[in-house]
């Protein structure tokens, strides 16, 4: 009888580790990427060795705009599962294909359709619609998750791009080259990051709690 009530607790206990775990390292993992990949790595290789430019790309500027995209993308993914891997038994790379399949298409989808802040917008919104199905097939509740986890990828497009254009019009645009670029993406990707995580975490939190139910 001793065991039978022991053993449900420390499995309990156990849970609760490994959700508090996955919980600190999914909002640390995803602002590390979002650092790493938007706001330092992104001015560099997009607008460093090709320039800045208008709409129209050049081809040099077009190759090193997805070499920065898809360099961005394997970092999430890396990171991401990682997080995922404390509560979760799911591969490295896990999705990553779909994320480079679907995320450049979006964000040039934006870019070249509606233009700038859609493109940041979209690949946001594509990246919430990714991970609406690859996390939620293991969640108990993967329909809530899916919406949830769109609106809040979604509203993180709106917030990041709207930071960095009120930064713009507020005097970034004085600033020119690469300051401008970094103080530009620092906005946008921080911002987004911290408004999807927190929102996101919410959701995750509520959904691993189920799982030990």
């Amino acid at each position: 009888m001793k065991n039978e009530m022991t053993l449900p607790l420390e499995s309990q206990v156990l849970s609760d580790r490994e959700t508090s775990l996955l919980l600190k390292t999914w909002g640390r993992n995803h602002i590390l990427a979002n650092v790493l990949g938007l706001a330092i790595l992104h001015p560099f290789l997009a607008h460093y060795f090709t320039g800045q430019h208008d709409k129209a790309l050049t081809v040099p500027q077009l190759v090193m705009h997805n070499v920065s995209v898809l360099t961005f993308i394997v970092m999430l993914v890396v990171l991401q599962n990682r997080a995922l891997q404390s509560r979760f038994s799911v591969g490295t790379f896990r999705g990553l294909g779909y994320f480079l399949l679907f995320v450049p298409a979006a964000f040039w989808l934006g870019y070249y359709t509606l233009y700038i802040p859609f493109d940041i917008i979209f690949m946001y919104t594509t990246i919430g619609a990714v991970n609406a199905v690859l996390v939620g097939q293991l969640l108990p509740k993967p329909r809530q998750w899916a919406w949830k986890c769109i609106l809040f990828f979604l509203l993180a497009g709106i917030a990041g791009a709207a930071c960095g254009i009120a930064a713009y019009f507020a005097g970034l645009k004085d600033a020119g080259g690469m300051v401008k670029d970094y103080g530009m993406w620092s906005l946008i990707s921080i911002t987004a990051a911290l408004t999807y995580t927190s929102l996101t975490k919410r959701t995750l939190r509520q959904q691993l709690c189920e799982t030990r139910g």
